[in-house]
């Protein structure tokens, strides 16, 4: 997952180059070329592949006759598959090429928001949300506010988590459009089509069904390929000790050694961002809703947070390892250029589509997010009376609507791409205090709400354009929700409903 500062850009330039520009995409593109690109069985084993998830998403269809089917399968996902779509989803290409690459260039202190701060998430959810979230019996994260805060709050907020999953949505299907194109040597814009087309169908007919048993296999590959590359490279480094001897001290550095506040501040910043920010997720609540007991969903989601962590460590490792065998190296694809390095074609080629697993794990899963919020809670905002088989026919539909629309503004208008991407921060700074205040504080109502969105989402905007890049300006907009919620909460004193841990904790 990623979460951008506010700095929004409005020059209309073509925004491939905006996704050229970023560091993982960019990695990838340039290193694949004239590596494997000629070889048939890559291309075949990446094909057939990608024929599998379309297998899956078709036999999928057939568990479905419902919403409650296609956005949380059910609640009737057993173990394996709860564990593997938890992990899968959060565990992106991002996390591989992004955490290794900053490895590189600053060790432990860098990688603190992922892979720590999404683990922390993780343990945080499996401990003190998914017992309440399975008790109320919800589907989407919206039902909560709608049953907390009222109509008009879960209405804003249905529309305010749409352009959250845009951008992400956009940059997943172009990123593996251009690796296909890298790959295979397609017309760049055939490629985008055939991979967009294959996450679209998958999700399309399967939706949670197929989601999780494709990222159940995403989650093989993924894994496979990082521990297949990582105790070679370690070898030849020298082992953990060699490490430690090679880099600067620093590299192994767990928190700040200075008496800086704007140091202290963006530490604490870093474990928020993700570790609080990334609560209210759409994408992570399904999963925490879609196994079929609450024990499950707890252990699933609690093993998970540990499970990330662990192979989380692994890019971060390879990429402080990188410093000692490709000195001189400016960090940029260092994953890849380690696989070149140790790695033969066909491990190579597992590593390659532990890549694009990843990618496709993370689309599909921000895909099936925002079509379960208007299928099911935004259909029955404009017609509560709705049919089941209208909400269904139109979460299904959204697919496609979401993806094309994602896709057409990540290549053509930057400048709602790039406000879209940067919206993945409205969670923290507005999001996250009225979901963990409305399950924890019973005074909190919708005033308070309406103030905490508001007063979070305006001061984040505001600090990052007037304060230096290096301010905390995610953790101030935070800060500023919680404070804005309470005080709004206590003035008004018209509560809301009551606050859904009260009736649990006694259980």
């Amino acid at each position: 997952m990623i979460l951008l500062p506010a700095r929004f850009l409005f020059n209309g330039r073509f925004a491939l180059d905006t996704i050229l520009s970023c560091p993982f995409f960019r990695d990838i593109i340039n290193s694949l070329p004239g590596m494997i690109s000629s070889q048939i069985g890559l291309l075949a084993s990446i094909f057939i592949y990608m024929f599998f998830m379309l297998g899956v998403g078709f036999w999928a269809s057939t568990k479905i006759s419902e919403t409650k089917d296609y956005i949380i399968a059910g609640g009737k996902l057993g173990v394996w598959l709860s564990f593997g779509t938890i992990f899968a989803t959060w565990f992106g290409a991002e996390t591989c090429m992004g955490s290794s690459r900053t490895a590189y260039e600053q060790g432990f202190p860098g990688v603190i928001a992922d892979p720590f701060g999404a683990g922390l998430c993780l343990i945080l959810a499996g401990l003190f949300f998914v017992k309440i979230f399975h008790r109320l019996k919800i589907e989407t994260v919206i039902d909560f506010f709608e049953m907390r805060y009222g109509r008009k709050v879960a209405l804003v907020l249905s529309f305010l988590y749409i352009p959250v999953y845009l951008g992400w949505i956009g940059g997943q299907l172009l990123a593996f459009g251009l690796i296909l194109n890298a790959l295979t040597g397609l017309p760049v814009m055939l490629s985008i089509i055939i991979s967009t087309a294959v996450v679209l169908l998958y999700t399309y007919w399967g939706g949670m069904w197929a989601d999780a048993v494709t990222d159940l296999f995403q989650m093989f590959f993924i894994v496979l390929g990082l521990l297949v590359l990582f105790p070679i490279v370690m070898k030849d480094a020298g082992g953990l000790a060699g490490l430690k001897a090679a880099v600067p001290e620093e590299f192994f550095h767990f928190r700040p050694h200075s008496t800086s506040a704007t140091d202290w501040l963006n530490y604490a910043q870093a474990w928020m961002i993700v570790g609080l920010g990334s609560l209210p997720a759409q994408d992570l609540i399904q999963r925490m809703l879609s196994p079929k007991s609450e024990t499950i969903a707890k252990w699933c989601t609690l093993s998970a947070g540990l499970f990330y962590i662990v192979i989380g460590l692994v890019p971060v490792l390879l990429g402080i390892a990188g410093r000692v065998v490709l000195p001189g190296n400016n960090g940029d694809s260092i994953l890849i250029h380690l696989a070149s390095k140790y790695l033969s074609l066909p491990l190579m080629t597992l590593l390659i589509g532990a890549l694009l697993s990843a990618i496709m794990s993370s689309a599909d899963s921000a895909l099936i997010a925002p079509a379960g919020i208007i299928g099911h809670n935004i259909v029955s905002f404009i017609n509560p009376k709705a049919p089941e088989h209208l909400k269904l026919q139109v979460c299904k539909w959204s697919i496609p609507a979401v993806g094309i629309l994602s896709l057409m503004m990540a290549l053509y208008f930057q400048n709602v791409y790039e406000l879209c991407t940067n919206a993945w921060g409205i969670l923290l700074v507005g999001v996250a205090a009225p979901l963990i205040f409305g399950i924890y504080w019973k005074k909190a109502n919708a005033a308070g709400a309406w103030a905490g969105v508001l007063g979070g989402t305006g001061a984040w905007t505001l600090l990052s354009l007037v304060l230096p890049e290096d301010a905390p300006c995610q953790l101030y907009g935070f800060l500023v929700s919680c404070v804005s919620l309470i005080i709004f909460s206590l003035l008004t004193r018209a509560h809301g409903s009551p606050a859904p841990s009260a009736g649990f904790n006694s259980r």
